[in-house]
C-alpha cells in the first residue's frame, strides 16, 4: 500500500497514531530476521512518518530531484518504509526505502550485467544475502545510468562513465543527504554503511574498494565481473569457437562430461553428493570421452573436444582469463548459463557491438580483438577493478568480503581467487590480509545462485558485527542452504568456508546437513 496523497482512508490511520501518541503508547522496536544480534532497530514518531515521507517530493538534494515518495505500509515481514525515487541527470535514478524502525544500518544494493533497472529489496530470489529490507536496513539501490534495456547504453558516453563507475559515488552523497532529511544528521552520521553485490554488481563492489575507498564501511563482492575486458574477451572466443562445424556441445553432451567429472572426483570430499569440493585436485581431460565409434549424446568429437578444452584452459596476454573449474557442466539442465550458451553469446553481442566497435551491425563472428587494442585498453581503464593495492581501504579500517560459486559457468570462480591471491601478496602476507578481507567459496554453486550446493547465505550481518565488534565472519560458524533443489531432492546445508578451506564429510551423519561436515584445510 502506497502513501502519496493523504486519502480519507489514511486519515483516519494518522487520526489513530495521533490518538495513540496522546495516550503516551508505546512503538515496539523491530528486530532482526535472520540477522545478527546487534539488528536493534530505533523508531522515529509515528505520527511524523507520513508527513516526513511524502514532503519530500519535489526537493532538490545533492543533484538528484525527488519525484517519488511514498509511505508503503507493513507486509508480512516487511515493516513500513519510506520508499523514495529520485533522478539525476541524463538518466541516473536511485531509489531509497527508509524504514520507520531503522536499526542505523545502511545497505547499499549493487546491480548486475549491463543494469538499467533498479534491483528489487523485496524480492526473495535475489542475489545478494537474504532478507535484507525485513531486519529494518535503509537500502539504497540505482539504476547505473540508464534505463534502456540490453547495452545500446554504451553508445552515449556519459551513461557509458555512469555504468563503469560513477553511478556509486554520485548516488550515495544524495541518498544519504534523503537520510538526513528523513532521520536528522547525528543518526546517519554514526550509522554504518556497506555495499553488497554479485557479478556486475561484485565489480561495482570492487570499484569502491579501489578507486572510492572512503565511502563504506564494509563491501561485499560476490562472484565478481572485475576481471571485464578479459572475461568479454573470453566470451566472444567461446561464441566463435562454438560456432564452427561440429564444434558445439549440446547439453546431453555437457551432462557426459558432468557425469564423468562426478565419476572422478565427486567423492574427494568424503562423499559423493554431485558437489565438487576440491576442484583443485580434479584431474579430468574431455579426451576421455572422445567418441570411438558412432557419434551420441555420450562421446565427444575432436571438434566438441577442442570446445570443451577451452572452457577449462586459461588464457593468456593483455586481458587474461582464467579457466573454469571442473564441476556443474549441466548446470542443472538449464542450458542459459552453459558454455557458449545463450548468455555468452548475448553478452559477447552486446559488449562487443556497442562498448567496443560501437556499431550495432557488425556480425560478432567476424569481430577481430586485435582491431580494437586501443579501444579495449580505454574501457579497461574505466571498467576494470583489478587493482589488488587495497592499502587505502585497509589503513581507515574498511572491511572486504569476497564470495564466489565454484561451478559459476558465467564468471569463472578461479578468477576471484587469483584476485584474492594477489591482495594477499599486496597486503604483505595472510596474516596482514585477514585483518581485512576474507574470502569463501561455494562448492557446487553456480552464477551468484542455483546449483547442486548450497548458495544462500547472509554475509551483510556478519559484515555488520565485523565492522561493528571486531568478529571475523569466518568465526561464526555461517550456515549456507540450498535455494534450487531439484524436484523431490532435499535441499542440503553446508558450513562456508573460508578459502582454502573446504567442507570435508566427517565420515557420519546425513550429508544433506552442515553439522556431517567441517572446514578444513587442503
Amino acid at each position: 500500500m502506497r502513501h502519496s496523497t493523504c486519502r480519507p482512508s489514511q486519515q483516519r490511520s494518522l487520526a489513530a497514531l495521533c490518538a495513540l501518541i496522546a495516550a503516551n503508547a508505546l512503538v515496539a522496536c523491530g528486530g532482526g530476521n535472520g540477522g545478527s544480534s546487534s539488528d536493534v532497530a530505533v523508531p522515529q514518531p509515528v505520527a511524523n512518518a507520513l508527513s516526513k515521507c511524502t514532503g519530500l517530493v519535489g526537493q532538490a538534494i545533492e543533484g538528484a530531484v525527488v519525484t517519488r515518495a511514498d509511505l508503503i505500509a507493513a507486509s508480512g515481514s516487511v515493516p513500513e518504509r519510506c520508499s523514495v525515487l529520485a533522478e539525476m541527470p541524463q538518466d541516473l535514478r536511485f531509489e531509497v526505502n527508509m524504514p520507520t524502525t531503522w536499526t542505523d544500518r545502511t545497505v547499499f544494493m549493487g546491480g548486475g550485467g549491463f543494469d538499467g533497472s533498479i534491483y528489487d529489496p523485496t524480492n526473495p530470489n535475489g542475489s545478494n544475502s537474504p532478507n535484507i529490507i525485513e531486519r529494518g536496513y535503509v537500502t539504497i539501490a540505482t539504476n547505473h545510468g540508464h534505463t534502456a534495456g540490453g547495452a545500446t547504453f554504451a553508445l552515449n558516453a556519459e551513461m557509458l562513465n555512469e555504468y563503469a563507475y560513477l553511478a556509486v559515488p554520485r548516488v550515495l552523497p544524495a541518498a544519504q543527504k534523503i537520510m538526513r532529511l528523513h532521520y536528522g544528521d547525528a543518526r546517519v552520521t554514526r550509522a554504518k554503511t556497506i555495499f553488497e553485490g554479485c557479478s556486475g554488481g561484485g565489480r561495482q563492489a570492487l570499484i569502491q574498494v579501489q578507486r572510492y575507498p572512503n565511502l563504506f564501511d564494509g563491501v561485499i563482492s560476490r562472484a565478481p565481473a572485475n576481471s571485464f575486458t578479459g572475461q568479454f574477451t573470453w566470451y566472444l572466443n567461446t561464441t566463435k569457437q562454438v560456432a564452427k562445424p561440429g564444434a558445439a556441445v549440446s547439453l546431453a553432451k555437457l551432462q557426459a562430461i558432468e557425469n564423468a567429472v562426478y565419476a572422478k572426483c565427486d567423492g574427494l570430499d568424503g562423499v559423493t553428493d554431485r558437489i565438487v569440493s576440491r576442484p583443485d585436485q580434479c584431474h579430468f581431460d574431455p579426451a576421455e570421452l572422445k567418441c570411438t565409434g558412432a557419434e551420441t549424446d555420450a562421446c565427444l568429437t575432436d571438434g566438441q573436444i577442442e570446445s570443451a578444452r577451452m572452457f577449462y584452459a586459461p588464457t593468456t596476454g593483455q586481458y587474461p582469463w582464467a579457466g573454469m573449474p571442473f564441476g556443474g557442466e549441466g548446470q542443472q539442465g538449464t542450458t542459459a548459463y552453459v558454455f557458449g550458451g545463450p548468455v555468452h553469446q548475448a553478452l559477447a553481442d552486446g559488449y562487443w557491438k556497442y562498448f567496443v566497435a560501437q556499431n550495432p551491425s557488425l556480425d560478432l563472428l567476424t569481430i577481430d580483438p586485435a582491431v580494437y587494442v586501443s579501444r579495449l585498453d580505454q574501457l579497461s581503464a574505466m571498467i576494470d577493478a583489478t587493482n589488488a593495492d587495497l592499502s587505502r581501504f585497509k589503513a581507515r579500517g574498511a572491511k572486504l568480503i569476497l564470495w564466489t560459486g565454484m561451478t559459476d559457468s558465467l564468471i569463472t570462480p578461479n578468477n576471484t581467487t587469483e584476485y584474492y591471491s594477489k591482495v594477499v601478496d599486496q597486503a604483505g602476507g595472510q596474516a596482514a590480509a585477514d585483518e581485512f578481507v576474507e574470502y569463501f567459496t561455494a562448492p557446487g554453486v553456480n552464477h551468484c545462485f542455483g546449483g547442486t550446493g548450497a548458495d544462500r547465505v547472509d554475509l551483510i550481518g556478519p559484515m555488520f558485527d565485523w565492522i561493528e565488534k571486531g568478529t571475523h565472519p569466518s568465526s561464526v560458524g555461517m550456515v549456507a542452504t540450498q535455494s534450487t533443489p531439484l524436484p523431490g531432492a532435499t535441499a542440503v546445508r553446508r558450513p562456508l568456508c573460508k578459502y582454502p578451506q573446504y567442507p570435508k564429510y566427517n565420515g557420519s551423519g546425513d550429508p544433506n546437513l552442515e553439522t556431517s561436515f567441517t572446514c578444513t584445510s587442503p
